[in-house]
Parts: structure tokens; sequence; C-alpha cells
């Protein structure tokens, strides 16, 4: 996976993807992930927020101490 990449998540069992998805921050190169989850999109612009997003500080469950919303995506054909 390179940066930027949207994938959706999964478990290790097959066909078990849904609603989760991440994006690789552009300071990651998680190799391990590539033929193992589906990838449906990239980011075209904005990759430093992805990257700030994956800065904050998270809890124990790996979850944001502070809450993170996208307010603006923008699906290009």
């Amino acid at each position: 996976h390179a940066p930027g990449v949207l994938a959706m998540a999964k478990t290790s069992s097959p066909n078990t993807g849904s609603s989760q998805f991440y994006i690789v921050p552009e300071d990651s190169t998680p190799n391990h992930l590539d033929g193992v989850h589906t990838v449906f999109g990239m980011v075209v612009s904005g990759l430093d927020h992805v990257t700030a997003i994956s800065e904050v500080a998270t809890d124990s469950s790996d979850r944001p101490q502070d809450e993170v919303r996208l307010m603006h995506v923008t699906v290009n054909d």
C-alpha cells in the first residue's frame, strides 16, 4: 500500500469487509497489507490532513482521545 491509498478493512477471514476503511498516511508504507485488503480509492490532495489525523493521541483501544471528523470529502470519477 502506498501513501494515500483508501482501502476496506476486514478481519483475517475472507469476505468480511463492510463499512470500515483506512487511509494510509504519507509517512507509512504498510506492504504487509498488499493483496490482503481491497483498495478502492486514493487521496489526490490533502494527504497532509490524513497524516495529521494519524498523529493524534489515542487511548488504550487505539481510539482518538479527542473526536476527529472528516468535514468535507469529494469523490471524483
